[in-house]
């Protein structure tokens, strides 16, 4: 399998992933963030910009001394294959080294079996690649716990049995190193590296959809937990002592709207303008507001993030009340210290996949090693 581009000792390593996750920087900065002399920033980012993985770009304003070159990350130096697996089938996406989508791929099936995907992923990363040089690494997400050692476990969502060693199949199957984690823990990791949770050191994801889910980074470093089971927030209760994957689970929030409309609603509705005309359902849409905003609020009370982003196919149902969320969040926060920032964001299954991208990116950067 291919290996790593660079070896680098820990000093180094924590230099190129600070300009990885924070460049452009200038020289200066990047001494400050890490506390080292100039002497030897520069000392150390000679080499990296000699190998190709760190770049020069253009004078930072005015000087009348030596301009300030900003260092950057070589993001064209590697490419990474995201693949994020559901009961529906594959998504998959080709990106460069700052995470940014290149190409997309999908495969559709019910369910399917680790065979099956390990069987589908060569074709995947076929069509992805075409043209291109082979990637340097596999990321795959899945809903799913799964063990440090890589092994997915309670992959409930997909039927599997468990343990299902997955990396060993698509290894054999690409060649490439492949890195696995529950989906909401990639997409935290691409979400912190590279998205809304940028530059923070705490940071929540609160995901709601098919199921509810929490990504945490304390200390800028994601949380797994015992066997990365860590973020089961389902079960916790909100609004009039419900549980949380009782209001936002999609299925039963659907079910509750036919009920509200006397029928059934047709697929690609829009569910919020549907409220506007319906009072049952934007009672049921302020349901869901106040459910977020509470176990928001849980969450921000625990573990006292800067941001809380809000994703998942349930997001779009927010629009027009992420204040009413905020809110609640607002008044369940430590008097002490600001509210986090709360973002609602909606992704697709192309953002998905990047999560599982960003994985690979984290492990080719010896991230965890």
């Amino acid at each position: 399998m291919p290996t790593r581009r660079w070896s680098l000792d820990p000093t180094s390593l924590r230099v190129a992933l600070t300009v990885l996750r924070h460049g452009p920087i200038s020289r200066a900065g990047l001494g400050r963030m890490l506390d080292l002399s100039s002497a030897s920033v520069t000392r150390l980012t000679k080499p990296m910009v000699s190998a190709g993985l760190l770049l020069e770009g253009a004078p930072l304003g005015r000087s009348t001394g030596r301009p300030a070159l900003p260092l950057d990350i070589a993001a064209e130096s590697a490419t990474f294959v995201g693949l994020k697996v559901s009961h529906e089938g594959l998504h998959a996406v080709l990106t460069d080294l700052r995470g940014t989508i290149l190409a997309t791929a999908s495969c559709d099936g019910d369910r399917l079996s680790p065979a099956r995907v390990a069987g589908a992923v060569h074709a995947l990363v076929d069509e992805l690649t075409e043209g291109r040089r082979a990637p340097d690494a596999l990321g795959v997400s899945l809903g799913a716990t799964v063990d440090r050692d890589g092994l997915v476990r309670g992959a409930t969502f997909l039927g599997w049995p468990a343990p299902v060693d997955l990396a060993a199949l698509l290894e054999a199957e690409t060649g490439l190193r492949t890195t696995i984690d529950n989906d909401v823990n990639a997409f935290t990791v691409a979400e912190h590296w590279f998205g809304v949770g940028r530059d923070t050191q705490e940071f929540a994801v609160l995901t709601i959809g098919a199921g509810v889910g929490l990504g945490l980074v304390c200390r800028d470093e994601v949380v797994r937990g015992r066997a990365g089971a860590v973020g089961m927030v389902g079960p916790l209760k909100v609004l009039d002592g419900r549980r949380a994957e009782e209001v936002l689970n999609r299925d039963r929030f659907l079910a509750a709207v036919d009920e509200a409309v006397g029928a059934s609603v047709e697929p690609g509705t829009d569910i919020v303008a549907l409220g506007t005309e319906v009072p049952g359902v934007a009672a049921l849409l302020d349901d869901v507001a106040d459910a977020v905003g509470e176990l928001a609020g849980t969450v921000s009370a625990i573990t006292a993030p800067e941001r809380i982003l809000v994703a998942g196919e349930g997001a779009p149902l927010l629009a027009g009340r992420e204040d009413r969320v905020r809110a609640l969040v607002g008044r369940m926060s430590p008097d002490h210290i600001p509210a986090p920032t709360v973002v609602v964001e909606v992704v697709g299954d192309a953002e998905w996949a990047r999560g599982a991208a960003a994985l690979a990116i984290r492990a080719h950067m010896g991230v965890g090693d």
